[in-house]
C-alpha cells in the first residue's frame, strides 16, 4: 500500500523531528501528553501530504507551523470550553514567545540527537537524568548499576556532549541538570 522508500523516508523525518515538535508544542500548551497527541497529527498530516517537500527547511517549517496551529487550536477550544464552566480564560502566546519556543525546540532537537550519538550506557544514564530527571539514585537502581557508575557515565556522556553540541545548546543542557 506505501511505497517502501517513502516509509523509510517518512520514519528518518519522524525520527529527527518528532521530540522536538513534543517539546515545541508542549511549551505552548504545558501538557506533555496533549503535546504528543498534536505532535502524532502532525506527522499524520505530514503524511497525507500529496505533494513532495523540496527540502529538509520546507519540512521543517511545515512542521512547526502545523503543530504551532494545532497547539493554538487547542488553547482556542480549551479556552471556550473554560469560558462556558465559567473559569479563567487562557491568554494566547505572542508571536515572540512562539519564535522562542521554536528556537529552543531546534535546540532541544541538537541536544537529542548529540545524545543519540552516545554510547549506550551514557546515553541511557543522560537520557534517564536530563529528558527524564531521575536522579543518580533512581537511574542505579533502573540499571542496576553503582551510583559511581552512573556519575561517572554521566560525566563521561557531558564530556563527549561537549564536544559536540554548540556552546548554545550545551549550556542549555546544563540548565536543565
Amino acid at each position: 500500500m506505501f511505497g517502501t522508500a517513502r516509509t523509510l523516508e517518512f520514519n528518518s523525518v519522524v525520527k529527527k523531528y518528532y521530540p522536538a515538535i513534543v517539546f515545541f508544542a508542549e511549551k505552548i500548551i504545558d501538557n506533555h501528553a496533549v503535546a504528543q497527541e498534536i505532535a502524532q497529527d502532525v506527522f499524520v498530516k505530514l503524511w497525507e501530504q500529496e505533494k513532495n517537500f523540496d527540502n529538509d527547511t520546507s519540512i521543517r517549517n511545515f512542521l512547526y507551523l502545523a503543530a504551532k496551529n494545532r497547539c493554538l487550536n487547542y488553547i482556542r477550544d480549551t479556552k471556550r470550553k473554560q469560558q462556558r464552566e465559567e473559569t479563567i480564560p487562557l491568554s494566547p502566546l505572542s508571536e515572540d514567545e512562539i519564535t522562542n519556543n521554536i528556537i529552543l525546540a531546534e535546540v532541544w532537537r541538537e541536544i537529542d540527537l548529540a545524545i543519540n550519538t552516545l554510547p549506550e550506557q551514557c546515553k541511557k544514564v543522560i537520557k534517564l537524568s536530563f529528558q527524564e530527571g531521575k536522579s543518580t539514585d533512581e537511574i542505579a537502581k533502573l540499571l542496576d548499576i553503582t551510583e559511581s557508575t552512573v556519575r561517572n557515565q554521566k560525566a563521561r556522556g557531558l564530556s563527549l556532549l561537549k564536544k559536540t553540541l554548540s556552546n548554545g545548546a550545551f549550556t542549555l543542557l546544563l540548565l536543565m541538570v
